[in-house]
């Protein structure tokens, strides 16, 4: 009896390491600026600095799923309902969230923020979907606006993903 409970811990040991390392990390990038005539290009940067962001955690062997999604967005609410089921559907246990964009103060932002996704429990306790946790990690760079036409986000998105790779020894 002892033999088979020690077979079974092990067996829901490899489960658990193998459901890790095959576990992602979904890199979730969304401009906060709406278009404006003769501006930049919000979402265009933030598609830039997203996949930089996403082939440089990818290069290191995680396993990642880049998405955006536009600054004028119809519904945040949905999109975020939709984001979190997305994630639950692939099977991945982090979220990557990207962005690109200028504060009130006019202040060009570039910020990189890593969440855990977490189990939602329903009634009864049964796992229902996914939420965002707490933030695991969190960086940014910021620079005048007028920065904007020297800003190489593919530089910026690797060094960022470096520093976050450094803190998150797997």
């Amino acid at each position: 009896m002892r033999r088979e409970l020690m077979a079974a811990a092990l067996a829901l040991l490899l489960c658990g390491a193998a459901q890790a390392q095959s576990s992602c990390t979904l890199v979730f990038g969304q401009g906060r600026n709406a278009p404006e005539p003769g501006g930049p290009d919000w979402d265009a940067l933030n598609e830039r600095f997203n996949t930089a962001m996403a082939d440089t955690l990818q290069a290191q062997g995680r396993r990642v799923v880049p998405m955006t999604a536009p600054a004028v967005q119809v519904d945040p609410q949905a999109a975020g309902i939709a984001l979190l089921r997305e994630a639950d559907r692939l099977g991945c246990a982090t979220l990557a969230e990207t962005a690109v964009f200028a504060d009130e103060q006019e202040q060009l932002v570039l910020r990189l923020r890593v969440y855990p996704l977490l189990p939602q429990l329903g009634d009864g306790g049964a796992i229902v979907g996914l939420r965002i946790g707490t933030p695991l990690f969190v960086t940014q760079r910021e620079a005048a606006r007028a920065a904007l036409t020297r800003l190489k986000p593919e530089l910026i998105a690797a060094q960022m993903a470096a520093e976050y790779l450094r803190h998150d020894q797997r």
